[in-house]
């Protein structure tokens, strides 16, 4: 009995010098409100509207600017142009006095323009340009109806030739036209090609620093009148022939 006692003892005492597991600690949450702030990154309304302006101000300036060197440089064209042509293929359409005079004027806006004028704003810049127009349009014009007037004249006398031609043909295909009609169509030829003379002989006979005493609108006009006239009688149609009736 005193063994098994003993036997006993020693497991008591390993039970008793096992170390007690640790006890968990408890954790604690603590709950925190969160702030959230919402923030928009497009700039406000008066401020977006102040740099559109600003922009378009921007822009503005960039084109004027664009336009006013534009206008310089025809200015410029427009001075070296006209000042060569009126020493030679406009001289003879421009009185001298009035050559001496434009030609000054010419000198002194291309002085102008190369000092002063320079930075000249747009206004200043074009109405100098229509300064010199004034002058050189009119020459420049004036050569034209010149030109064109006498082919104009020509022209209008080939087609007093056709219509004449037409109307004496005897053609078949005017059979049908009355003869009173085909007469009035060579009358108006001859009286129209008389007119047309008269005015070769009075374009050639004025001196060409003059406004020319028949315009080119006038020429132009004679010959529509010629040929509305004379086309309305030849393109008469031929009349049906009536069916006999039974």
């Amino acid at each position: 009995e005193d063994n098994g006692d003993k036997a006993d003892k020693p497991s008591e005492k390993k039970e008793q010098s096992k170390p007690k597991p640790a006890e968990k600690k408890k954790q604690r949450k603590k709950r925190t409100d969160l702030f959230v702030e919402s923030k928009n990154l497009s700039l406000p309304v008066k401020v977006a509207r102040k740099l559109a302006e600003l922009e378009q101000q921007m822009n503005n300036t960039d084109r004027i600017v664009a336009e006013t060197a534009a206008l310089r440089n025809d200015l410029e064209a427009y001075i070296l142009e006209i000042r060569g042509k009126i020493r030679e293929e406009l001289k003879s359409y421009v009185a001298k006095d009035i050559s001496d005079s434009f030609l000054e004027q010419l000198q002194y806006q291309e002085d102008w323009l190369y000092d002063e004028g320079y930075d000249a704003p747009m206004d200043t810049l074009r109405g100098k340009f229509q300064e010199l127009k004034k002058v050189g349009d009119p020459i420049f014009l004036r050569k034209q109806e010149y030109e064109r007037g006498k082919e104009l004249v020509e022209q209008l006398k080939v087609r007093c030739g056709q219509y004449r031609q037409l109307a004496s043909s005897g053609d078949k295909k005017y059979a049908h036209i009355e003869k009173k009609e085909l007469d009035s169509i060579l009358l108006k030829c001859k009286e129209t090609d008389t007119w047309a003379t008269n005015a070769a002989v009075l374009i050639g006979n004025t001196p060409h620093h003059q406004d020319p005493p028949v315009k080119c609108a006038e020429i132009i006009a004679k010959e529509n009148d010629l040929s509305t006239f004379s086309h309305q009688i030849l393109s008469k149609p031929v009349p049906k022939k009536e069916e006999k009736k039974g």
